[in-house]
């Protein structure tokens, strides 16, 4: 099946949308910012919503890990962790080098994130430097995801060259690249695969592969086109992949692994996530044995084996983010399609719960061979 890429018009009208959704920023002192709760600041005797991962961001401007904000749900009730960041805050203005910047998304005029330490890169900007890369190595654009949300942008892009897994008939793939501007982190390229007999996409997060950019200065450009130079050598396929494809293919998949993978999908098509995956399946296979999936603890489900591989599991979130919104009624954003090919790419590039450092040479046990059970 051949894939699908944007026609001129649509990659023109998604692009001029990716512009007119960039988020509003403006500087100022860390210390004009006061928290008021999870959700809320005060800026300049203004109040205004935060999100979820605004409050992190700013957890995180002010220096500290973003896994802090843990910490204070434990030591502090809402009113004392909203005072013990604000004095905080006061704190570190006090020492210098309290400059942040405040990003808002134009749609719902909320604070979507705070940074500092590195320049902002616009849409226009990202745009301009993704376009002439993608036209200078001759890749095609299948998808453009604007983030309502955070006013980031994502372009998918392969080669229009098929690549084949050896040892796996059914699968192949076009390499090709994902460009990703997020308004707080910059600039992120990273591998795109999508197999040919279907939609199918995912963005590996291989590090080796991956390169990130906080500016677009001549130095950061130069840098990062050693870099792609490095992977075109290697046709843009993330070192080891189709070894990876071959053995995620034959590694079966925890249960911890397989409620991940459900909880990903279920969102956005409900009960057909269980058919895919055949959770109830897993639930009352391991309840005939004694054992009840829902009362294990994370390393028991670790250890237990679900009847889907690494590769079914990959493969439904992604078939989920191309898939869903066109062959039933669904809620998924072009957010959560980004959200889970890139979770469908750490799956494949994690270390899976029952992958063995080495293979068993004597495949399936061979009762014959169990001389130590015979000797009294």
């Amino acid at each position: 099946m051949k894939t699908l890429t944007l026609a001129p018009n649509l990659i023109q009208t998604k692009q001029a949308e990716a512009i007119k959704n960039q988020t509003l920023k403006k500087d100022c002192n860390l210390g004009d910012i006061k928290l008021m709760s999870d959700t809320h600041v005060e800026i300049a005797g203004h109040l205004i919503q935060i999100t979820p991962q605004a409050y992190k961001s700013l957890i995180k401007a002010m220096g500290l890990p973003s896994t802090f904000t843990n910490r204070l749900d434990r030591l502090f009730n809402k009113e004392s962790k909203t005072e013990f960041v604000n004095v905080l805050s006061k704190a570190i203005e006090l020492s210098g080098n309290s400059n942040v910047t405040v990003h808002v998304a134009p749609q719902q005029k909320q604070i979507i994130g705070f940074s500092r330490g590195h320049q902002i890169i616009s849409n226009k900007t990202f745009l301009d430097f993704s376009n002439s890369i993608i036209n200078e190595q001759g890749f095609k654009v299948t998808d453009i995801f604007n983030d309502e949300y955070t006013g980031g942008v994502t372009i998918n892009t392969i080669l229009d060259r098929d690549v084949n897994i050896k040892g796996l008939s059914n699968e192949a793939f076009n390499a090709g690249l994902t460009f990703k501007n997020d308004p707080l982190t910059g600039i992120m390229v990273s591998p795109h695969l999508k197999r040919l007999w279907c939609a199918n996409g995912c963005t590996s997060q291989m590090a080796q592969e991956n390169y990130q950019l906080n500016d677009l200065s001549g130095d950061s450009q130069e840098r990062f086109m050693k870099h792609l130079h490095e992977m075109r050598k290697n046709h843009f396929i993330p070192t080891g992949y189709t070894d990876t494809v071959r053995e995620a293919n034959q590694t079966t998949a925890s249960i911890n692994e397989l409620q991940q993978a459900h909880r990903a999908i279920e969102p956005f098509i409900g009960e057909r996530a269980n058919s895919i995956l055949q959770m109830d399946a897993n639930k009352t296979a391991y309840i005939k044995a004694g054992h009840d999936i829902n009362l294990m603890d994370k390393d028991q489900k670790r250890n237990a084996k679900s009847n889907q591989s690494i590769w079914s599991l990959s493969n439904a979130m992604t078939w989920v983010a191309n898939n869903a919104d066109s062959t039933m009624d669904t809620n998924i954003q072009d957010s959560d399609k980004t959200d889970l090919q890139i979770k469908a790419g750490n799956l494949l590039a994690k270390k899976w719960d029952h992958k063995q450092a080495f293979a068993n040479p004597f495949g399936d046990l061979n009762q014959d061979d169990q001389i130590g059970i015979h000797l009294n």
